[in-house]
């Protein structure tokens, strides 16, 4: 039986990064490859997972694949709208259900705490260099994306959430946010058969 691993990601910023951690994955692999095929899937805003993510499921991913396929769902998201809204806009068990009632075989949910700008920041000196920044640049911001907009605004750039990055997701040091997020991506690691380290307690 064929096996696939479906992502769903809040904009085509994160397609990009989730291809790299996919390839960073593949080479931790001894073989070198992945015994899944792999989809990811940009549903734009966190709405769209709510009804983009099922149809594209449903018409697009599943035809292609076919009924004997089993499918993992990767609803890859931040988790920043969801800590200051009282009243959260996605119900992910819902979003779970209809995917599993779709004929998904597992469900798994990749969060980043509060951003994903949060885990770009992790290799802040990747993103100095790519900006052209020196070094010592000083970061200010409250979160993760309003950093990033401001090291961007500091080179006459603009960073728009959730759109192509110009450049910047292939200069990052993937290996450095895996390793500064493994227990966020972990889940992911798991489906596509990759031993992350564990973290070293005191």
């Amino acid at each position: 039986m064929s096996k696939c691993l479906v992502l769903f990601v809040e904009g085509e910023t994160e397609v990009e990064f989730y291809k790299q951690v996919i390839a960073n994955a593949r080479k931790k692999r001894e073989n070198g490859t992945l015994d899944i095929n792999i989809e990811c899937k940009n549903v734009p805003g966190v709405g769209g997972f709510k009804n983009i993510a099922l149809r594209k499921f449903t018409k697009e991913i599943k035809p292609k694949y076919g009924e004997d396929c089993q499918f993992v769902v990767a609803l890859c998201r931040d988790t920043d709208v969801f800590e200051i809204s009282p009243k959260p806009p996605v119900k992910w068990d819902e979003v779970e259900r209809d995917m599993y009632d779709a004929g998904a075989s597992e469900v798994i949910h990749v969060c980043a705490k509060r951003s994903i700008e949060d885990w770009f920041l992790c290799d802040i000196e990747g993103i100095k260099a790519f900006l052209r920044l020196s070094k010592k640049t000083k970061v200010s911001g409250r979160t993760g994306y309003e950093k990033l907009k401001n090291l961007y605004k500091s080179v006459n750039k603009m960073y728009y959430k959730g759109m192509r990055s110009n450049g910047m997701i292939s200069k990052l040091d993937i290996d450095k946010i895996v390793d500064s997020v493994k227990d966020q991506l972990y889940p992911l690691y798991v489906v596509l058969g990759v031993e992350l380290p564990k973290k070293k307690t005191k």
